[in-house]
C-alpha cells in the first residue's frame, strides 16, 4: 500500500528525500537568498523545456514535459538539461534508463539517480545549487535533492501539493511540470504518487521507468 501523509510527515520528508546515510540539512546562510520568488504569484521565466518518457504498471508510455528556470538557476538547469540531452548516451550520463525510486504519497516523487543511489552530475561528481530563492508554493515544482554537504547531483523530486514549505531554504527549485507540448502533466505525477511502495525507503514495488528523455523547443 502506498505511504500516505499520515504515515510520512513533512517533518520526515527531508530525510526520506536523501539517502539514509546522507540526511538533508538546512541551507547554509551564504546560499540562502533574501530575494524570494513565489511561483504561485509570479512564475519565473521558462528558458528551456525537456521531456521524460515514463513507463510503469499497465499504463502506456507517457510524456512528462518540464519547464526550466535558467535565468534564476543557470548552473542547476544546465546540469539537468545536459542529463536530459544525453538520451541513452554510451557513458550512461543520462536520465534514460533510470527510475523514480522513491514515492511519498501526497508529497513528492523522487527520481534521477544515475549510476548509484548518490546520483551523477553531468559536469562534475557534484555541484552547488545556485540559490534557494524559489519558494515551494505550487504543485509540480521540480527541485534538486541535496547531499549531506549541501551539494547536488542528478537526483530531483517533483512536489505533488501546492504547499511544500518544508522544502524552502533546503532544496533548490529549478523547474515545473507543464501541461502543454503533449505532456501528461500533473495527472501522470499524481498516478506515480499513488503506486504501491516498499518500506522503509518508500521505493515502488514495480519499477517506474524513465525510458527516454530529450529537449524541446521553447
Amino acid at each position: 500500500m502506498a505511504a500516505s501523509i499520515s504515515t510520512v510527515t513533512a517533518a520526515s520528508a527531508g530525510t526520506l528525500l536523501s539517502s539514509s546515510s546522507q540526511p538533508a540539512l538546512a541551507a547554509d546562510d551564504d546560499n540562502s537568498s533574501t530575494n524570494t520568488i513565489d511561483p504561485s504569484i509570479d512564475l519565473p521565466k521558462i528558458t528551456n523545456k525537456v521531456y521524460l518518457d515514463i513507463k510503469f504498471g499497465q499504463y502506456k508510455t507517457k510524456r512528462l514535459v518540464i519547464g526550466l528556470f535558467g535565468d534564476v538557476m543557470p548552473n542547476t538547469v544546465a546540469n539537468f538539461l545536459s542529463l536530459c540531452t544525453n538520451n541513452g548516451s554510451d557513458d550512461g550520463n543520462s536520465y534514460a534508463g533510470t527510475t523514480f525510486y522513491r514515492v511519498i504519497s501526497d508529497m513528492t516523487i523522487q527520481g534521477g539517480a544515475i549510476g548509484s543511489s548518490s546520483g551523477k552530475s553531468s559536469s562534475s561528481p557534484t555541484l552547488q545549487p545556485d540559490n534557494y530563492s524559489i519558494r515551494h508554493t505550487k504543485a509540480g515544482l521540480v527541485s534538486a535533492v541535496r547531499n549531506k554537504d549541501g551539494s547536488i547531483d542528478s537526483r530531483f523530486f517533483i512536489n505533488t501539493e501546492q504547499d511544500a514549505g518544508w522544502a524552502d531554504d533546503r532544496y533548490a527549485c529549478f523547474g515545473i511540470v507543464l501541461e502543454d507540448d503533449g505532456s501528461a502533466g500533473m495527472d501522470l505525477v499524481k498516478k506515480i504518487s499513488k503506486v504501491d511502495v516498499k518500506t522503509p525507503q518508500n521505493s515502488p514495488k514495480d519499477p517506474v521507468m524513465i525510458v527516454g528523455c530529450g529537449v524541446l523547443e521553447v
